[in-house]
């Protein structure tokens, strides 16, 4: 989206509360499915847990339907049972497709996992994963996927009407209960194109970047989304909270890191959506690179993400660790040099918050 020539090339103060030298670090649970769920859940909460002790600002969750790269249907019921395990931690929704809800009831879930939560809540919601991951979600709720956008904008709009309230019920008015308080200050929106981010700023939300891009580099990619999303960007009671996905593959070398994906892809196959057909060092480095997965030593790591041109504009990072079972002791391993070795050395840029021209 074209930056207004005219504008400043300066942030507002309102755009500079809160521009630290890196963003919050995050985990991104998209945790597969198994054949024991219970176990499937178990882990994803021991993660959720692993990451509240080493220090994570929140911990974002992955919901998908009849998808067996993502297990878990909705993110606020394991949310709810992550209340009960931890204290601190921020939890995440990344994100609720809203067209597979009812508004209202989503809103009174959202609110109720909220006060159980103690109002740590962070409430991402989206239209469903590009690509054909949401088209069996779209036909077996009865939608048509091409309508995504009107579905979205639809919902969105009802479930903040319905946190916001009253809400219209015949010839009366009724309310949520338990009450939302500030959950409205909490919403972000998913997307890859520029209408919608312009559409989050303008309303104050945060913005949810996702982990790749078919069109590019994602850093690339996404930039200029951010651009969009902070031209429009309208001041509620936060500043712009931008946060971006990122996978990360963690060796003592960039060699042994695609060795362990060769190894990961043999020995889970099923849990990876997307691969390469050949297993040969070449292709599986191919691979990571064009999915946009940082990986290789500690430095290496830092060094990748550094040079992203959207990371380093972002207020969250959000770090998956695909190649590690969610759970197990290699993804806590992960987890603690992701917060001792990695995110102390991240930097954002000093004008990560001033629009760039033609962006």
């Amino acid at each position: 989206m074209p930056v207004d020539s005219a504008a400043s090339t300066t942030p507002s103060p309102a755009l500079a509360r809160g521009l630290d030298a890196r963003g919050e670090l995050s985990v991104f649970l998209s945790t597969p499915a198994g054949e024991d769920p219970g176990q499937v859940y178990r882990e994803a909460l021991a993660a959720i847990q692993d990451a509240e002790t080493l220090g994570y600002s929140c911990a974002w969750v992955a919901e998908a339907h009849f998808s067996s790269h993502i297990g878990i249907p909705t993110a606020l019921g394991l949310l709810a049972a992550a209340t009960q395990v931890t204290d601190r931690i921020r939890l995440g929704t990344a994100v609720v497709p809203l067209a597979f809800d009812s508004p209202l009831r989503l809103a009174e879930t959202a609110a109720l996992v909220n006060v159980l939560s103690s109002r740590r809540l962070e409430f991402g919601v989206g239209k469903g994963n590009p690509l054909g991951f949401s088209t069996d979600a779209y036909n077996a709720f009865g939608l048509h996927e091409g309508d995504r956008d009107q579905l979205f904008s639809r919902s969105l709009a009802a479930v903040k009407n319905a946190l916001g309230g009253p809400i219209e019920a015949g010839d009366k008015r009724v309310a949520l209960y338990p009450p939302a308080g500030d959950l409205l200050d909490h919403i972000w929106q998913a997307t890859g194109d520029h209408a919608t981010a312009a559409a989050a700023g303008a309303a104050g939300d945060g913005l949810l970047l996702f982990r790749s891009t078919p069109d590019g580099a994602a850093g690339d990619v996404q930039s200029p989304l951010i651009d969009s999303y902070l031209t429009s960007f309208h001041a509620r009671n936060t500043g712009p909270r931008i946060g971006v996905s990122r996978s990360v593959l963690l060796g003592s070398s960039r060699r042994d890191a695609i060795a362990r994906a060769t190894a990961d892809f043999e020995a889970r196959a099923a849990e990876h959506p997307r691969r390469p057909e050949n297993t040969d060092a070449t292709s599986v480095e191919k691979y990571l690179i064009d999915s946009d997965i940082a990986f290789g030593s500690a430095d290496d790591v830092v060094e990748t993400l550094n040079h992203d041109a959207a990371v380093n504009r972002s207020s969250t990072y959000l770090f998956s660790l695909p190649f590690a079972a969610t759970g197990s002791p290699a993804h806590r391993e992960g987890l603690e040099v992701l917060a001792t070795e990695v995110h102390p050395r991240l930097r954002r840029r000093d004008d990560a918050l001033t629009p760039r021209f033609g962006g």
